[in-house]
């Protein structure tokens, strides 16, 4: 894709676009984040359906991620006129309309990441969990007892039902729709592990969930951190969550963590993993 790009735009604009390609299935994703009219993309399309005989379509992202439903908006570039999706990600299998579901393949190291901490028997809620790969990808992969997905766009929640029927996985998974942060409130201290997979929502996502895990449980907020650096941007996501459950009455212990992504200049995607050390009693 890489020497596809650099054909088709020169070096200067090849070596930048190929970095924002992402491979749904049969289906190719290109992000567009700088100022080229959109035929030069329609020529990257039609390259890339001549060069890759897999990729049966290709799509231009035009827009951030926005709305409750965490969509952006797509132009058709080349080839098929098809957005609902089959593919594969750690030998699980994902059904998914990428106009209607928030899907970011980037996600996938943090997916095994998560699921690999994951302990047998364990109680899990993902809070915004949008097509549930965290929660399918836990389901497969460690043995938790109970999985709660929960997430405000309904067609998520459709696409998270099927993909749990697909892998197998639905015996254990209970999927809601609706205010992740208003259903969390009723939980009491349910839950040994929670995700909170949507850095817009940080703040109130960790305020919530300090009520529904349980005293020893451990807690995955995502963030965005301002920061010189990767390093600098962990080590700052970690003192975030710290003073935030503090203030909520509670004490947590960073025990990892990774940078996901840049998202902009000198702002990171951050995911924090933290062990509940104490909490407020009411």
């Amino acid at each position: 894709m890489r020497r596809i790009a650099i054909k088709v735009l020169g070096p200067e604009y090849g070596e930048l676009i190929w970095k924002r390609i992402e491979i749904l299935g049969d289906v190719a994703v290109i992000r567009k984040s700088f100022d080229l009219p959109t035929d030069a993309f329609k020529a990257i399309g039609e390259e890339l359906l001549r060069s890759l005989p897999y990729i049966k379509s290709v799509w231009l992202s035009t827009s951030p991620v926005h709305g409750f439903e965490r969509v952006r908006e797509y132009v058709h570039l080349a080839g098929e006129i098809k957005t609902e999706v089959f593919y594969r990600e750690h030998g699980c299998m994902f059904k998914v309309d990428f106009t209607k579901v928030y899907v970011s393949p980037v996600l996938g190291f943090d997916h095994m990441r998560t699921a690999r901490m994951v302990r047998k028997g364990e109680k899990v809620l993902n809070m915004f969990a949008g097509f549930a790969p965290y929660s399918i990808i836990i389901s497969r992969y460690a043995q938790p007892s109970y999985v709660v997905s929960i997430d405000l766009n309904k067609i998520a929640v459709r696409y998270a039902r099927i993909n749990a029927e697909l892998n197998k996985v639905s015996a254990i998974n209970e999927i809601l729709h609706g205010d992740a942060l208003l259903l969390t409130e009723s939980f009491s201290e349910k839950f040994d592990r929670i995700l909170m997979p949507y850095p817009e929502l940080f703040e109130k996502a960790l305020r919530v969930s300090l009520e529904a895990v349980k005293l020893g449980g451990y807690l995955h907020p995502h963030l965005f951190v301002i920061a010189e650096n990767k390093k600098n941007a962990l080590q700052k996501a970690f003192e975030i969550v710290i003073n935030i459950a503090k203030e909520a009455g509670s004490i947590v212990e960073p025990i990892g963590g990774h940078v996901i992504r840049g998202v902009a200049p000198r702002k990171y995607h951050v995911v924090v993993d933290v062990i509940v050390k104490t909490k407020q009693v009411k």
